[in-house]
């Protein structure tokens, strides 16, 4: 009687691991499944981001603003992606054309307004500076383009209060100002820049604003 017992103890116990490998591959069929969905989901996207890639500077200009601005809104990691890179080569774009206005209004317009509100703050931050190092080193001369998308970021960072953003920000603006020799405006800016961060202890920026 203990022997049966035993057997049908070790058939239940051996069902239940059947089941829960079945499970198993159940879970993993349905996450390939998804992952799959995913990448035809954006497909259209990748598709645009190649042809933009053969395309000239003027002609990558609405190509990579349907892709930022696609109705589906979608933000996804994949997707997401895409549209961060569809934001680095738009900012190149510009400054190949010499459409310095549009490079002011590019990250605090309606062209990355959505993917700035489904992203989180930190890759927020990392797309913005990223965008004003690659625009201040592709157009070097243009120090009153580059302060005025500084002041457009500055202005978007206190409405959406992104403090940590808009001193970084405030910091470049500063070496921007030395540049076009505005000195009174920059030192200002400094003075007001080290108080605050002196009571936010953040050493680092107080170093780098030094």
């Amino acid at each position: 009687m203990a022997t049966i017992d035993g057997d049908k103890m070790d058939i239940e116990s051996k069902a239940s691991d059947i089941l829960a490998d079945q499970k198993l591959l159940e879970l993993n069929a349905e996450s390939k499944s998804t992952e799959n969905e995913d990448e035809e989901k954006c497909s259209d996207l990748v598709e645009l981001m190649e042809k933009s890639e053969e395309s000239t500077d003027e002609e990558r200009i609405p190509i990579l603003s349907s892709v930022l601005l696609e109705p589906e809104n979608r933000f996804g990691p994949t997707v997401s992606s895409i549209k961060e890179s569809a934001i680095y080569a738009l900012a190149r774009a510009f400054c190949g054309t010499g459409k310095y206005k549009e490079v002011v209004s590019l990250l605090t317009g309606s062209t990355c307004a959505a993917f700035f509100a489904n992203v989180t703050k930190a890759k927020c931050a990392k797309v913005v500076r990223a965008v004003l190092d690659a625009v201040c080193s592709l157009a070097p001369t243009e120090v009153d383009m580059q302060a005025d998308i500084c002041r457009n970021i500055i202005t978007w960072c206190r409405t959406e209060k992104r403090t940590f953003l808009r001193q970084r920000v405030e910091a470049k603006l500063a070496s921007v100002l030395f540049e076009k020799r505005e000195y009174t405006s920059a030192l200002s800016l400094i003075d007001s820049l080290l108080t605050e961060l002196k009571k936010l202890d953040d050493k680092q920026l107080l170093v780098e604003t030094h």
